[in-house]
């Protein structure tokens, strides 16, 4: 999901957007209310911006995800039955796929930050975002920022692999006895 997000009949369905449609399975909101739930869910780590909300859910009516009702001057916007069947697929999919990645990049957030001296979640100040996860929402980086995030990922990736092995190995030995 992360970085590529999903693919809803051939359109590219952000990780940004999936979030807005997981939002939208409690019931109609206007704009502003989902802006306001993702600023509140990600406080701290990412403040997502009206202008990238609107074009984001205009974007979702048009591949049939979701529909709009306006209701006295503002817009609602809704989940249509198949958004909400899609919306459920994908989450049906995804249980122990994100428990895993939660663990994972918490885990390896912690470890990153610790060797580093910055405090877990710190922010990239001009970017409001850490850069790993700037990274996996697919946000825009420069190539020296990605360069420095993939290395960082190969080298955690590479740590987190020589445990892997460590336990297999130890693993496999007590199953031998």
């Amino acid at each position: 999901m992360f970085g590529k997000g999903h693919c809803y009949g051939g359109n590219r369905i952000s990780p940004s957007q999936f979030l807005m449609l997981v939002i939208l399975r409690r019931g109609p909101m206007y704009g502003y209310e989902i802006l306001k739930v993702l600023r509140e869910e990600f406080k701290g780590l990412w403040e997502p911006q009206t202008g990238a909300v609107y074009p984001a859910l205009k974007r979702l009516g048009e591949h049939g995800l979701v529909k709009t009702e306006v209701r006295g001057e503002k817009e609602y916007y809704a989940l249509t039955e198949e958004g909400r069947s899609w919306v459920q697929e994908r989450l049906d999919s995804m249980s122990i796929e994100f428990l895993f990645m939660t663990r994972y990049f918490d885990f390896m957030s912690h470890e990153a930050n610790a060797k580093n001296g910055q405090k877990v979640g710190a922010a990239d100040s001009s970017k409001g975002l850490p850069m790993n996860l700037r990274f996996m929402m697919g946000e825009e980086m420069s190539g020296k920022e990605t360069l420095e995030h993939l290395r960082l990922v190969r080298k955690m990736l590479g740590k987190g692999l020589e445990h892997i092995e460590k336990r297999i190995a130890e693993l496999e030995k007590e199953n031998q006895e």
